[in-house]
């Protein structure tokens, strides 16, 4: 996948990110299966936000399965 760099910060990360805001309609085993398939598929951004309700929740939990590093906007 296309890297980039991610504004000022210096991070790279690859093009295609994650949004949250999906998993908030799905029960949380699914949720947490598909962010832990999104981030063994490469996806290294998964933005976020408090107003998404559940999601927050539900992306740590799924980022504890795996030992991927990945950048989180909140």
């Amino acid at each position: 996948m296309e890297r980039m760099v991610l504004g000022k910060t210096g991070l790279k990360i690859v093009r295609m990110g994650f949004g949250g805001i999906p998993i908030q309609r799905v029960d949380e085993a699914q949720a947490v299966e598909t962010v832990r398939h999104a981030v063994d598929c490469g996806i290294d951004y998964i933005d976020t936000a408090r107003a998404y309700t559940s999601s927050e929740e539900r992306i740590g939990k799924a980022l504890q399965l795996t030992d991927r590093s990945v950048v989180i906007s909140s």
